[in-house]
């Protein structure tokens, strides 16, 4: 079994009946009884997405669409922190579709300087790339 104590992170687990129609197990070195349920809710780096897709000038319902949730969780999302944000960041007003000689115009890192790349598939088939230009440490 590859599931491990929540309390102590021992492997010696055994099945220990059914609660709600969720397996328990219990841990034989601790003795801590618990249910490998998944966690709730999407992870942060999500919530990003939707975050700079909306500050990037797409509606909530685009947004929710390239990463696959109701417009409704998206406007839920922006509501709890997107004046936070907007006061540090502003708002990107350059989006435009680019060809790749023209992106690779773009991002011509002059020597010194890093380009971070994080690329990522969302639920829609969607490619999300986020190319970050870090200025030169050589100051």
């Amino acid at each position: 079994m590859d599931i491990k104590c929540n309390r102590c992170g021992g492997e010696q687990i055994v099945k220990n009946g059914h609660v709600f129609g969720w397996q328990r197990y219990k841990c034989k070195h601790c003795g801590f009884q618990f249910s490998k349920v998944a966690p709730a809710g999407k992870p942060m780096h999500i919530k990003l997405i939707a975050h700079g897709l909306y500050s990037a000038g797409f509606s909530m319902r685009e947004a929710a669409g390239i990463i696959g949730v109701t417009a409704q969780t998206v406007s839920r999302w922006i509501k709890k922190w997107h004046s936070v944000y907007m006061n540090d960041i502003g708002r990107h007003k350059t989006i435009y579709a680019a060809d790749a000689a023209t992106l690779n115009d773009c991002l011509q890192a002059r020597e010194g300087e890093k380009i971070l790349v994080s690329s990522m598939v969302l639920p829609s088939g969607a490619k999300f790339n986020i190319v970050i230009q870090l200025p030169s440490q050589n100051h």
